[in-house]
């Protein structure tokens, strides 16, 4: 373990700035057969995971990400018996799913199985240890491949995958011939999240334009994760889309529902946080009525890493 204190990316916000911050010591730094895999401990955001030089884990307020990314989706599920985390290696969004009463299955998709031997090993202060859970399959596969193969299969779908960055591994996971593998996945009655990148920018509102398309409409969702350096975006939908079966409106309900629905205490999501997720600002809303140009698979190829285990070029690729 190094005592070296040292300065590190952060993270890229909506205009492609880079933040800094410091690291008291590095735990484990190596370069895995699909990216960069960093974990490492700094004086203000506590123990972190990295990816590609990405915060994906920062134990400071990885609760708000994933609190966010997990019971949105399962609280608007009819009946989330069965799901579906495409990414996720770390667990922390998994420790969200093994918290709802109703969930008797889930399957954990990550294509790199050095992110889950880290996280079990690292982060279990963090995961809980859910990792070995007797209710979680772990896939160590392509999050695309898996879920071609499932037809009606999930309650819920929640994409946690790393950002779509020049050359990194997930670009494929977020075109619209993905989203429609993914709604063909679902169950009638199922719902849909994936995280977006940056609230902000134009990527987010491609992303969200193409999850529309596919499923008929899409909502969108934010919060601020201080260790993203960033308001951050995800987009959600329904199968078939109606309209949300918990409205945000009333704070009560949802108060009520997490109650019923949730084991123990959640940190962040509320009746007033779950209200202010949903809660676009004016000049943001403006932006995202406007129709953009979807993301297809032809575009992404074109930006699709080689695998030749060179470091990312840390930009936003659809622009």
């Amino acid at each position: 373990m190094s005592s070296l204190t040292r300065v590190r990316y952060l993270t890229l916000d909506s205009l492609n700035n880079y933040y800094l911050f410091k690291a008291s010591s590095v735990l484990l730094a190596e370069r895995t057969r699909f990216q960069t895999l960093e974990v490492l401990e700094s004086p203000e955001f506590g123990l972190c995971l990295l990816l590609d030089g990405l915060i994906q884990v920062a134990e400071y307020d990885e609760y708000k990400y994933h609190e966010t990314l997990v019971h949105t989706p399962l609280l608007n599920s009819e009946n989330p018996r069965r799901v579906a985390i495409l990414g996720g290696g770390d667990g922390c969004a998994l420790r969200e799913v093994l918290k709802h009463r109703e969930v008797e299955h889930v399957d954990l998709v990550d294509i790199d199985k050095r992110v889950v031997e880290a996280s079990e090993k690292h982060l279990r202060s963090i995961n809980k240890g859910v990792l070995r859970s007797r209710r979680v399959r772990i896939h160590f596969c392509d999050g695309r491949k898996f879920i071609s193969r499932r037809k009606n299969t999930y309650d819920s779908i929640i994409i946690d995958l790393t950002d779509p960055v020049d050359g990194g591994p997930s670009i494929l996971l977020y075109s619209k011939e993905f989203y429609e593998m993914v709604y063909n996945a679902l169950k009638p009655g199922g719902s849909f999240i994936t995280q977006a990148t940056a609230f902000q920018s134009r990527q987010y509102r491609r992303i969200f334009w193409t999850v529309r398309k596919v499923f008929g409409n899409a909502v969108p969702l934010h919060v601020y994760v201080k260790s993203f350096c960033d308001d951050w975006g995800f987009v959600m939908s329904l199968k078939p889309w109606t309209r949300l079966r918990l409205p945000p409106e009333d704070f009560k309900k949802v108060e009520r529902r997490i109650s019923e629905k949730v084991r123990g205490r959640l940190r962040y999501l509320n009746g007033k946080t779950y209200f202010s997720n949903f809660t676009i600002p004016p000049e943001e809303e403006e932006m995202l009525v406007k129709p953009v140009k979807e993301i297809r698979d032809g575009e992404a190829l074109g930006k699709k890493s080689s695998g030749g285990g060179e470091p990312v070029s840390l930009s936003w690729v659809f622009k």
